[in-house]
């Protein structure tokens, strides 16, 4: 399977995103009709990338958060 990666700020805006192959991404904003797509341009590409944005963390869902010690 195939990873990407969408790394927040503190704000919970995108600060980074990563993934394992090359993809496109596009980030679409519905609220501003005339300018509502922009593709990111900034994608770091590797398993190694992904892999350091994880960071060992503990993975959960939105059906389970995983305690945190």
């Amino acid at each position: 399977m195939k990873r990407i990666t969408f790394t927040m700020d503190e704000r919970g805006l995108i600060h980074r995103i990563c993934a394992d192959e090359e993809v496109e991404v596009y980030i679409v904003g519905p609220h501003v009709p005339k300018d509502r797509v922009y593709r990111w341009s900034s994608l770091r590409v590797g398993p190694a990338q992904v892999d350091e944005e994880i960071g060992g963390w503990p993975i959960g869902d939105r059906h389970y958060m995983p305690a945190v010690n």
